[in-house]
């Protein structure tokens, strides 16, 4: 194989980190929630692969199941993700740019 091929069912990590981008499969387990926090320069794009996970977006909710996704903006969109969900939640995020500080 000529280039790396990235399985979500296998590969839970950061894939790239760049200035540009940092990019990533990440598992939350059930009831897990993450943090509020925002970007002070980066864009985050949340893909969710499996499961049901709500995210709260400057105070508004909404459940996300496999193949929705949902862009908090740089610098203004608080964001909260919670598993609602009855298995593991996977998603594809990725942040762009990724540059220090991107809390």
């Amino acid at each position: 194989m000529g280039f790396p091929v990235y399985d979500f069912r296998k590969d839970i990590r950061n894939i790239l980190v760049t200035p540009q981008i940092r990019s990533r499969f990440l598992r939350m387990e059930i009831g897990q929630v993450n943090a509020g926090h925002t970007h002070d320069l980066g864009y985050e794009v949340f893909l969710i692969l499996q499961g049901q996970c709500e995210f709260e977006i400057d105070g508004e909710k909404e459940v996300l199941g496999p193949g929705q996704m949902c862009i908090a903006r740089a610098g203004r969109d608080n964001h909260i993700c919670r598993n609602v969900g009855d298995e593991p939640v996977i998603m594809y995020l990725s942040v762009t740019p990724h540059i220090q500080p991107t809390h």
